[in-house]
């Protein structure tokens, strides 16, 4: 999945449908590169993987539920409905015959592989291999430099904006032991939100 931040207010989503982070009138090529790229040589173990680029739009790592359309923006918070529209197409294809699936993604995308990993396991049979991979979503509760809590404050927004927390499993991970979760934390040195 795509990176591309987020919007924590009406102006900032306003503002990303004028981009190819908002609408696909502006949306620009994708290239497969990594672990997604079809080179042998670049790519030993995934080449000749089917692979799915699924493109960042909503501003909500996917995870907007709002039932409302604004009616002064017309924009519409349902990243989470984006996403479930995107793997039920992908599962009538033939993605639920699958042995191995991936799921991942980088910064904001990696979020989302972060917060939809179980959602995503559950699509599938017991048999089928399911694995996720974060690149660069796991972002620190901490405060900035200033000693202002900036990031908590700014995910507060997003969280609220899309209405999230009604998405988000009421248990988490205080019931369940991390390792138990199919989950690969990448983070690089060089992401600016960290």
């Amino acid at each position: 999945m795509y990176g591309g931040a987020w919007c924590n207010t009406k102006h900032d989503c306003e503002n990303r449908k004028y981009s190819y982070l908002g609408s696909s009138s502006h949306m620009k090529e994708a290239y497969f590169s990594g672990i997604l790229s079809s080179t042998k040589t670049n790519n030993p173990d995934f080449y000749n993987w089917n692979r799915v680029y699924v493109r960042y739009c909503d501003g909500s790592s996917f995870m907007g539920d709002v039932e409302e359309i604004d009616p002064v923006t017309n924009l519409h918070y349902r990243g989470a409905r984006i996403f479930d529209a995107v793997m039920e197409e992908l599962l009538a294809k033939g993605m639920k015959d699958a042995s191995n699936v991936i799921l991942t993604g980088c910064s904001a995308g990696s979020l989302a592989t972060i917060l939809h990993c179980d959602g995503f396991r559950t699509l599938f049979p017991g048999t089928t291999r399911v694995k996720c991979i974060s690149d660069g979503g796991f972002f620190i509760r901490a405060k900035d430099l200033s000693g202002a809590k900036k990031r908590e404050d700014y995910f507060g927004g997003v969280v609220a904006l899309h209405e999230i927390a009604k998405r988000l499993p009421s248990s988490c991970t205080s019931r369940m032991d991390p390792g138990l979760t199919p989950l690969f934390l990448l983070n690089s040195a060089f992401d600016s939100w960290q």
